[in-house]
């Protein structure tokens, strides 16, 4: 009776040390330089904030847990930008839920493909995360892992634009605009545009008034 109630427990032990939870992560950002124009990467020597978004998708509620680490690093493991506060709080996330989490304010002086690394504990050590990303050239959601060791760990690939490179795509623009403000101006004239412009919105505004006397001698 004795031995049976040890392997009960034996087993029921294994089970909680199997016991595993899906989640998707997502890396997100925003730029924090003034700019008119929203960039679609992170921009070298730059300041930006980031973090991931974290959602179950599992078919049971995550556990508590904590980032207990995230960094941002090179394709060659010689570059290193770890966060600067301590762990952070995740509540349990019921199916389907999810829930953005900001890391860190950075500047990384960088370009090209990086990656962008995270270590999510769940706070009883007999469970763990089995880490999924989202593949947007194939449209598709994968596994991070295939083996034990990366148990809790996510890693994904993020594009950091060259700098140089986005000065010189501003340069072309201001050159387009120029070269379009000038080619109207000999075709049509900016003087006479703006007065057909006003001239129309004079005419819509006067029409707008015409309609409000309508309506009020109507009521």
């Amino acid at each position: 009776m004795a031995s049976e109630l040890v392997n009960q427990e034996a087993v029921s032990i294994e089970r909680k040390m199997d016991e595993r939870f899906k989640i998707l992560l997502t890396f997100n950002f925003k730029n924090k330089a003034k700019s008119f124009c929203k960039h679609p990467h992170i921009v070298q020597g730059e300041p930006f904030i980031w973090g991931v978004t974290i959602k179950n998708i599992d078919n049971k509620p995550t556990p508590e847990s904590k980032i207990t680490f995230a960094q941002i690093k090179d394709l060659n493991d010689t570059f290193f930008h770890p966060m600067d506060d301590g762990e952070k709080f995740i509540h349990s996330l019921n199916p389907g839920d999810e829930i953005y989490m900001e890391i860190d304010k950075s500047t990384v002086f960088l370009e090209g493909m990086q990656w962008a690394e995270v270590t999510i504990e769940p706070n009883d050590e007999c469970k763990y995360f089995e880490t999924y990303q989202y593949d947007e050239k194939h449209n598709k959601i994968t596994k991070y892992y295939d083996n034990e060791e990366d148990k809790n760990e996510w890693i994904d690939s993020i594009y950091i634009q060259k700098k140089v490179e986005l000065l010189q795509s501003r340069t072309n623009n201001y050159i387009l605009l120029l070269t379009v403000i000038t080619v109207w101006e000999s075709l049509f004239g900016i003087k006479d545009t703006v007065k057909n412009l006003f001239s129309g919105l004079s005419f819509v505004l006067m029409e707008v008034g015409q309609g409000i006397n309508w309506l009020q001698n109507f009521l």
